[in-house]
């Protein structure tokens, strides 16, 4: 998940473009002779661990991350970041109000004191005005809370059946039903299986890292998420990693992909500078086979990518892609930092 950063990170679907020379597999035990460690502070860039959906890395402890959006097992998940009482504010309100907008509240629940609540509001007023085939339209909104103040907000919809345009006999009751059957499903595929996390904590079992939380499950269920992390200190880079954009068969690989997509900004600025490819190929990272593509253009602006088979996970980090000039450090520096913290990347379980 991601805390909110003021810089607006480029961000592209990668990729892989001219041909570069041929260079030798590298693994996590051998990062190629290129690497100059000693001349960065290994220790500050693999500070503490970092985990982040089912992926863990070594990273500086201070920083800010997360996403603002995040698919699990079916559901789309809203994060809203510092907004948990401005929420609770507006359902109580509604609550009391009886109205959301132009929605009817319909039930209010507290899920976890302190921490979850679940309310449920209905589209139509009237069943004779109802449009469409499906019938009473209603919402239910489940929202909880991680970190000091974040908001986790999912969204269900379920429909009442009309009879002849009218509301069915039993509709209060099969409202109630409907009602109860989605807190039972909220529980069931959140609540149930979340606790807070500690920052730097990395669970010894399956589940998804959320910023403060972790939901625990087979580690089969679908996650999506993009998530960006940037440094105290270092204004001139990101890193950012990739979760569930599994490949399609068929589907380009990255050193298959065109480095930026027809008609992208980044498309736009490679058909000025140029770019230069200065290493690709295959990478394998703690028995994750992968590959890896790192380039360079308009002098000192780097992008290094490195993408399990399968294309999950991807991970990115940016240098001076931001700013005018570009960064100040040295290629060797760059590589040094990316062959030092790409290497602790591995499944939490």
């Amino acid at each position: 998940m991601m805390k909110p950063t003021t810089t607006v990170l480029l961000t592209v679907s990668l990729l892989a473009a001219c041909t570069p020379p041929a260079v030798s597999p590298l693994t996590e035990q051998n990062p190629s002779a290129t690497t100059a460690s000693s001349s960065i502070d290994t220790a500050y860039w693999t500070e503490q661990p970092y985990c982040s959906g089912r992926y863990q890395l070594r990273l500086p402890s201070k920083r800010r991350h997360g996403s603002t959006h995040i698919d699990y097992n079916g559901w789309s998940v809203m994060v809203m970041f510092n907004d948990w009482n401005r929420n609770v504010r507006n359902i109580n309100e509604f609550k009391q109000n009886g109205r959301a907008g132009t929605k009817i509240v319909v039930d209010t629940r507290t899920l976890i004191p302190g921490q979850a609540m679940m309310q449920v509001t209905r589209g139509g007023f009237h069943w004779e005005n109802i449009i469409g085939k499906d019938g009473m339209p209603y919402e239910a909104d489940l929202y909880f809370k991680l970190d000091t103040n974040d908001a986790y907000i999912v969204r269900s919809f379920f429909y009442i059946p009309a009879d002849n345009k009218k509301a069915p006999a039993n509709w209060k009751a099969k409202e109630k039903e409907l009602i109860d059957g989605m807190e039972k499903k909220f529980r069931q595929d959140f609540l149930n299986n979340l606790r807070v996390r500690q920052e730097f904590e990395v669970p010894n079992r399956h589940g998804i890292c959320l910023i403060g939380g972790f939901i625990a499950d087979d580690g089969k269920k679908q996650f999506t998420a993009h998530t960006t992390v940037e440094f105290a200190k270092q204004h001139d880079m990101s890193l950012e990693i990739m979760h569930g954009d599994e490949l399609k068969k068929g589907e380009p690989t990255l050193l298959q992909r065109d480095i930026a997509p027809e008609k992208s900004a980044l498309a736009k600025i490679f058909k000025i500078t140029g770019y230069r490819t200065i290493r690709q190929g295959p990478r394998t990272i703690n028995g994750m086979s992968g590959t890896e593509k790192l380039i360079k253009w308009d002098g000192n602006k780097y992008m290094l990518i490195w993408e399990r088979d399968g294309g999950n996970p991807r991970i990115m980090m940016q240098f001076g892609t931001e700013k005018k000039d570009g960064t100040k450090r040295s290629e060797a520096e760059i590589l040094a930092i990316w062959d030092t913290v790409l290497p602790t990347l591995k499944p939490i379980k």
